[in-house]
């Protein structure tokens, strides 16, 4: 079963760190086996992606930076920055047309519900 989940160790992502910024990442497990993370921060007015890789596996990318996005949302912050390459976010329609930006999180995840309903 797949898990997407908070690392308790950043140890594996540590050149990532920026002086005064506090860290997180998520990894996507199965059986036990990392196969894919996110590096980020959380900013008042924005959530930072600094990295993600998911082995070429397009939607086991979508999943974790939607867990990322999520995580934000809970936090009451409604935009995204990349840091990291845009060209499967750009794929994926994660963040706004020709740039390395997600403005308004709660509209790109909303918009999923959409997606159910054409498929009834």
């Amino acid at each position: 079963m797949l898990e997407i989940l908070e690392a308790k160790d950043l140890t594996p992502y540590a050149a990532y760190e920026t002086p005064g910024v506090s860290l997180h990442a998520v990894e996507s497990m199965a059986a036990g086996v990392c196969n894919g993370f996110a590096v980020f921060s959380y900013e008042a007015d924005r959530v930072t992606v600094y990295a993600c890789d998911a082995k070429g596996d397009l939607a086991l990318y979508d999943g974790i930076i939607r867990t990322v996005l999520f995580k934000a949302m809970l936090r009451g912050i409604d935009r995204a920055e990349y840091l990291c390459a845009t060209e499967q976010l750009q794929k994926l329609h994660l963040c706004d047309p020709d740039t390395n930006v997600c403005s308004c999180i709660a509209e790109l995840m909303n918009g999923c519900a959409g997606c159910k309903e054409k498929k009834d």
